[in-house]
């Protein structure tokens, strides 16, 4: 009787040894999932980051070689492919048209001006993106956005920035951008300082 009531003890802790063994592997299983899902999502910004900037790049040059009687930017993505303004000179300033890493497509959401030319692009995705600072100084405006539709590539370009004025280029991040019709600050010097030995007269009262 004593040696049946042992063995029935041990197949008790038997049982719930395994359900301890098989709850731990499940936490782990978790945590390696959840750190290789987060792995692949940076992977993913860093994709982002690169497509977008060929893009901005690819329109930006498109601009810069238009005859400059017709400067002006691309209607079309396809247009980065094959520029044929030029008949004796054809302009590829993209490969391909690249993918969305994020939403995995190669449908982007596009930047105009109000006549309809394509300026930016940026991803059609409403995720939050794990990467918030640290940023390269041209991806500056990305810092602390909530979404990767709010990643705008859009060109540095003064025509491409209708809110510059013409001529006028982006300034040092954190700086206001003198708009058109703006007055500027005057600046403020300090005071002459007086030399040693001479007396100012006193203003007079009235």
């Amino acid at each position: 009787m004593v040696c049946r009531m042992h063995s029935g003890n041990d197949k008790g802790f038997v049982y719930i040894g395994l359900l301890i063994g098989i709850a731990v592997v499940g936490i782990s299983l978790g945590a390696v999932s959840e750190v290789w899902t987060q792995s692949r999502q940076r992977e993913k910004e860093q994709e982002l980051l690169f497509a977008g900037n060929q893009i901005r790049r690819a329109i930006t040059q498109f601009y810069l070689a238009s005859p400059p009687a017709n400067r002006r930017f691309p209607n079309q993505l396809d247009e980065l492919l094959e520029d044929v303004r030029t008949p004796d000179k054809t302009g590829h300033y993209l490969r391909r048209i690249y993918l969305d890493p994020i939403t995995n497509t190669n449908k982007w959401g596009e930047t105009r001006l109000p006549g309809g030319q394509l300026v930016g692009v940026y991803s059609l995705s409403d995720d939050q993106p794990i990467k918030l600072t640290g940023f390269a100084l041209r991806d500056k405006d990305f810092i602390e956005k909530a979404r990767y539709s709010e990643w705008v590539f859009r060109s540095p370009l003064p025509a491409a920035n209708p809110t510059l004025a013409p001529g006028s280029s982006y300034t040092a991040p954190g700086a206001r951008p003198n708009l058109p019709g703006s007055i500027p600050p005057r600046e403020t010097r300090p005071p002459t300082p007086t030399p040693p030995g001479v007396i100012l007269p006193m203003p007079r009262r009235r």
